[in-house]
């Protein structure tokens, strides 16, 4: 890649990537591509094209949710995220539309959750951090309102991470990280590891 690379997701055979880049893969692609397992070329086709910076992917159900600070994507008007189909490349109609940047992604069942710096996604007031239906692309009831940018996402079991710059979110103090309950407003757990500074990545194993 010929700039920073921020997101990828894995799919079979295939590696989806997303970031900063004009070039990848040996071909001309805007921010976003597909590239393939062994050889690291571009995927032919698969070409959607960001306009801007992309920080977050995710995959499910033959889509993937790109988020990022994008204002237009795949020849269609999507601000900061939108669903891709994994085979094609088209963009959906699914349109969620955040006011703000788009940082970190994950996908459970119908729920497509979002974090980033937005105040307004999913046609609701939602702070940093929201709860999608995968569907309507409406913002759920699910809303633990951050106070500051949540920068990382990854499920576990019965909870959602959290990770970015907050001191509070899910009606708890919690410095910049934090486990977040699946049902009601996403009221924080009481796990609280307190990190000292930001938290941009997560990833759970067991």
């Amino acid at each position: 890649a010929d700039g920073p690379v921020y997101a990828l997701a894995v799919s079979g055979s295939t590696v989806f990537a997303g970031g900063q880049f004009s070039r990848i893969g040996r071909q001309p692609r805007g921010n976003v591509a597909a590239l393939q397992i062994g050889t690291g070329d571009a995927v032919a086709g698969w070409n959607p094209g960001a306009d801007k910076t992309v920080f977050a992917m995710a995959l499910a159900d033959g889509k993937v949710y790109v988020g990022g600070e994008f204002e237009r994507i795949g020849g269609v008007t999507r601000q900061q995220i939108a669903a891709v189909a994994e085979a094609s490349g088209a963009v959906t109609a699914w349109d969620p539309a955040a006011d703000n940047a788009v940082k970190a992604l994950a996908v459970s069942g119908n729920t497509v959750y979002a974090g980033g710096f937005f105040e307004n996604i999913g046609r609701s007031a939602r702070r940093y951090v929201a709860a999608l239906n995968s569907g309507t692309g409406n913002a759920t009831a699910w809303n633990p309102n951050a106070d500051s940018g949540v920068t990382a996402l990854a499920l576990g079991e019965g909870v959602v991470y959290a990770g970015g710059q907050f001191t509070r979110i899910g009606s708890q103090p919690r410095n910049r990280i934090a486990a977040l309950g699946l049902s009601g407003n996403g009221a924080a757990t009481v796990w609280n590891p307190n990190a000292n500074g930001a938290v941009n990545a997560l990833a759970v194993a067991g």
